[in-house]
């Protein structure tokens, strides 16, 4: 069993933030991650709003950030942790090749986003998003869509239209009350879509749907799409989560039980941002 100061799960911004925060403080820290470090990152096109950048790239950010935990010498395990006992003070984690103990672990996995099965993940980064409030500025004057199901589209409807020329939301079921009693002349609804696919060459151009049977299509220059997400937090029910199953921590990221942090879109928390996350991994990095 590997042993370690501070085990760090997950390699997106909140983990490797988390990281380097917590090797500084000079403890052996891991970060064990089953894809790549980077996590998210590497999906995104341009980002905007991170500190100090008119403009990056995803990727470019993620190399940065790995330079960063590379050159401090924290160890980066790949692997995918099953099972965890955190009843100890020394908490153990079992991973598929290895199992690992630390007295600190600092949970940085995430969230899942609720996807339509379809070809959208083909055009990720090229106008289809999972996050309204993150890209809605990408599309300032443009027509969008926004996919939704049982009207969870509509908050992410009214982010971009602040931003954008109009947004059209295509829920599976029937919004036509929501429809009939929106005052927002920039919002239409179309209700009962099924089948929604995109349609382009490199960039979203439009998307393909059919009502009632009836093959229907219009031009967008991105597809929202907002059908709800769900934390990663399958491994950790024994600890206290929210409604919704968000973690829930104090104002040092610690959780219900001793030396167990969340940071990130795993923690409950209104906004999950870039910045969000780092915030979080620093006092977590600083408190494990």
């Amino acid at each position: 069993m590997r042993e370690f100061d501070v085990l760090v799960l997950g390699g997106g911004v909140g983990g490797m933030m988390s990281a380097i925060y917590a090797k500084r403080r000079g403890k052996n820290v891991a970060i064990v991650e089953e894809m790549m470090l980077g996590g998210v990152l590497w999906s995104i096109e341009k980002i905007e709003n991170f500190p100090s950048y008119a403009e990056v790239s995803g990727a470019t950010l993620a190399e940065n950030f790995i330079k960063q935990i590379k050159h401090l010498g924290v160890v980066s395990i790949s692997d995918e942790i099953v099972d965890v006992d955190f009843s100890a003070e020394n908490k153990i984690l079992v991973g598929k090749k290895e199992s690992y103990t630390a007295k600190g672990v600092i949970i940085a996995s995430g969230l899942s986003y609720n996807k339509l099965g379809s070809n959208e993940d083909d055009f990720l980064g090229r106008g289809v998003s999972y996050c309204a409030v993150c890209d809605a500025n990408f599309y300032k004057d443009k027509d969008v869509a926004v996919a939704s199901r049982k009207g969870s589209g509509i908050k992410g409807a009214l982010d971009l239209v602040g931003v954008c020329k109009s947004v059209t939301i295509l829920d599976s079921e029937d919004l036509s009350v929501y429809a009939k009693h929106t005052k927002n002349e920039k919002i239409k609804v179309i209700s009962n879509v099924k089948d929604l696919k995109v349609t382009g060459k490199n960039l979203v151009e439009g998307v393909t749907f059919k009502v009632e049977g009836k093959e229907e299509k219009i031009k967008t220059s991105a597809l929202f799409v907002e059908l709800g997400k769900k934390p990663n937090t399958m491994l950790f029910k024994d600890l206290k989560l929210d409604e919704n199953g968000y973690i829930l921590t104090d104002e040092y990221m610690e959780t219900s039980i001793k030396g167990v942090f969340a940071v990130g879109d795993i923690r409950a928390g209104k906004l999950k941002q870039l910045v969000c996350a780092c915030s979080d991994g620093a006092i977590a990095g600083q408190n494990a």
